[in-house]
């Protein structure tokens, strides 16, 4: 609203904002001007002013009051303006290395750009080379399997063969067990016969019982040839393997009791893995006749001269198509990475470029802390141990007026029944790049103070207060 001149500073508030009595207490929201002539003017709130304490330096904030303000204005203004001229003077000699960080920043940006270029052309020249030994090794490949297909139905041939033999094998030797176990030769296994045989006998307790009959016959009374090859034999085999014998043993029913347990007993004490080497070794002397064959055809099987050419070669292709493979996705990696920097924010004029990856180091009492720009913050115990990362590169976070200001690292290492560690990295003007400080002003939460020359921009420096109107 618009109220006359004559109210403003009339010690009566007409604006529900208080703008209209900026020279006094009237309005509780409002905000009072301190002029502070030689020095720097200065608003506090209203709340403030006659409550006995000086809050201006002239004083004028304690016009009603019973206390007695001196006028500091001169003297703070002179230290002010002392101040002021020490950090302009620091700007100034810090833009001029400012300056060269931009230049040189600028410089490995067009290095970076000319690099991201000759890679994309070196990218389209190794994937034309890569499509070539592909072609090549798919060719060489095809001729390949063409000439190896002999062999390997060779090979699949021999192992039928060998499957069969090993079957026949097995029927053969559970056959002889059939017969070694019916006594009276009559082609069927009684219960009364397996009682008899030691086989049977799983629990190794000197007799079959009925659960391990019921094992074995399941419901039958009997089982004959061709029952016991389907399905008892292969539970037969796995109790002899259990036992130690793989092979029948001749004549078991005359053997007595007490000896057969002092058999099982000494089959029993061996070691599983010698066990199995011996039923291996047995089958070999079954098999020694067939030996010549089986060792004529391995998988690293000797080729004609025309078809080991071929293999060579082929392999020679896979390889050749292997490292054009590789060479791409490392040219692919190196434009990736290129890109990545080329889109970071290094500042305005780029003046944080030369920094990227860079690390300073700042030790206390405890720790020895490490800012590796644009990359991560760690921090080492000196008592040993490994690094602690106390976050990684985030954003930057300044205010509006000067973004650059503020460097965010977020997600670092959770702390115990605690959030994520982040730190705040606050950057200054100075003449060298250091890292000044570090601590914790709450938990997981780290601050540090970081100059640099990058930093000293003068458009930074200027004033953000401006001046008064007094209406």
């Amino acid at each position: 609203m618009t109220i006359p001149f004559s109210y403003v500073n009339d010690d009566y508030c007409d604006c529900f904002d208080g703008s209209d009595e900026p020279g006094t207490s009237a309005c509780l929201n409002g905000v009072f001007h301190c002029t502070n002539a030689g020095h720097r003017p200065h608003n506090i709130p209203s709340s403030r002013v006659n409550d006995g304490v000086c809050d201006c330096c002239d004083g004028t904030d304690e016009y009603a009051s019973t206390v007695t303000c001196s006028n500091t204005c001169e003297e703070l203004g002179k230290e002010a303006r002392a101040e002021a001229q020490r950090i302009a003077d620091l700007y100034k000699a810090g833009s001029h290395l400012r300056l060269e960080l931009i230049e040189k920043g600028n410089s490995i940006r067009n290095e970076m750009a000319e690099q991201l270029s000759q890679f994309e052309k070196d990218k389209a020249e190794a994937e034309k080379i890569k499509e070539e030994k592909e072609l090549l090794k798919n060719n060489l490949e095809a001729k390949e399997n063409d000439a190896l297909k002999v062999y390997r139905e060779a090979e699949q041939l021999e192992k039928q063969k060998k499957a069969e033999q090993e079957k026949q094998n097995s029927i053969k030797e559970a056959l002889e067990q059939f017969d070694i176990i019916d006594l009276d030769k009559d082609g069927l296994l009684t219960i009364d016969e397996i009682k008899a045989a030691n086989v049977f006998d799983r629990n190794k307790d000197g007799q079959v019982d009925e659960d391990e009959i019921t094992y074995f016959f399941g419901e039958r009374e009997s089982v004959d040839k061709n029952t016991f090859l389907e399905n008892t034999w292969s539970l037969v085999k796995l109790v002899m393997m259990e036992q130690g014998t793989v092979k029948p043993v001749s004549e078991a029913e005359d053997i007595e009791p007490a000896e057969e347990g002092e058999i099982e007993d000494s089959m029993g004490d061996q070691d599983n893995e010698d066990l199995e080497q011996e039923e291996d070794d047995q089958g070999d002397l079954d098999h020694a006749d067939h030996e010549p064959e089986d060792v004529a055809v391995q998988p690293s099987a000797v080729y004609d001269e025309e078809t080991q050419k071929l293999v060579d070669a082929a392999t020679e292709a896979r390889r050749e198509h292997t490292e054009a493979e590789h060479t791409v996705r490392e040219i692919e990696a190196n434009i990736r990475k290129i890109q990545q920097n080329l889109e970071k924010d290094y500042g305005l004029q780029h003046e944080y470029a030369t920094l990227d990856n860079q690390c300073w180091e700042y030790e206390d009492k405890e720790y020895i802390y490490k800012l590796c720009l644009f990359q991560k913050v760690t921090q080492k115990s000196k008592s040993g141990g490994g690094e602690v990362g106390l976050g990684n590169w985030g954003e930057w976070g300044g205010p509006s007026h000067n973004k650059y200001s503020v460097m965010k690292y977020t997600n670092g290492v959770a702390c115990w029944n605690g959030p994520s560690r982040i730190t705040t990295v606050n950057i200054g003007c100075g003449l060298e790049t250091k890292l000044l400080s570090v601590t914790e002003p709450y938990r997981c939460e780290y601050k540090m103070e970081f100059i640099t020359p990058a930093a000293c921009d003068d458009a930074s420096n200027a004033p953000q207060y401006s001046s008064h109107d007094e209406l």
